[in-house]
């Protein structure tokens, strides 16, 4: 008879095991690429908080010209753009502001009038003038972005309130 040959019971062994390892190290480079890839997406918009505001003082409506002042105040942090939502009853407009100035429609910087807007410098705050808006905004919210990461609102302002008589975006009247 011809004599058979197999594998011992501590080759047999050896090999599991080394199975078993190569499986749990594949299991774990997935896992941790997974888990630092969450914590890197999160930690774009963790800081955030308090960091960019509505200032509720000079936010407001103004119905002798049916407009809409924005003022945003900022500290001192890396910022991107900034999202800015203003809805209404039936409808809304949103756009982003820019750490560059750009054009963006019916917008304009409430202290010089320019159609040129951007974001507040670190440190500072802006307000700017929405014109075209037939009626007061039901809710004003603002959303940072960092990087390719959009942050979930930071802050809101609900029930708009009617601008003092001496805040007025008679700058928006004629381009």
């Amino acid at each position: 008879m011809a004599k058979k040959k197999g594998l011992s019971q501590v080759v047999s062994t050896v090999v599991l095991i080394a199975l078993t390892v190569a499986l749990v190290a594949g299991t774990l480079t997935i896992v941790r690429n997974y888990v630092t890839k969450g914590l890197g997406d999160a930690s774009a918009c963790n800081d955030i908080l308090e960091k960019i505001s509505l200032n509720e003082e000079y936010t407001c409506f103004d119905p002798t010209t049916n407009s809409t002042l924005i003022s945003i105040s900022r500290n001192e942090f890396a910022l991107d753009s900034l999202l800015v939502s203003v809805s209404y009853e039936e409808s809304g407009t949103t756009f982003y502001l820019k750490n560059e100035a750009e054009t963006i429609e019916n917008l304009r910087d409430y202290s010089s009038g320019s159609t040129l807007v951007s974001l507040p410098k670190n440190e500072s705050g802006k307000t700017y003038c929405l014109a075209q808006i037939y009626s007061a905004p039901s809710i004003i919210q603002i959303a940072p972005k960092r990087g390719l990461k959009q942050c979930n609102v930071v802050d809101l302002i609900q029930d708009i309130p009617i601008c003092d008589p001496t805040l007025k975006c008679n700058l928006l009247a004629e381009s």
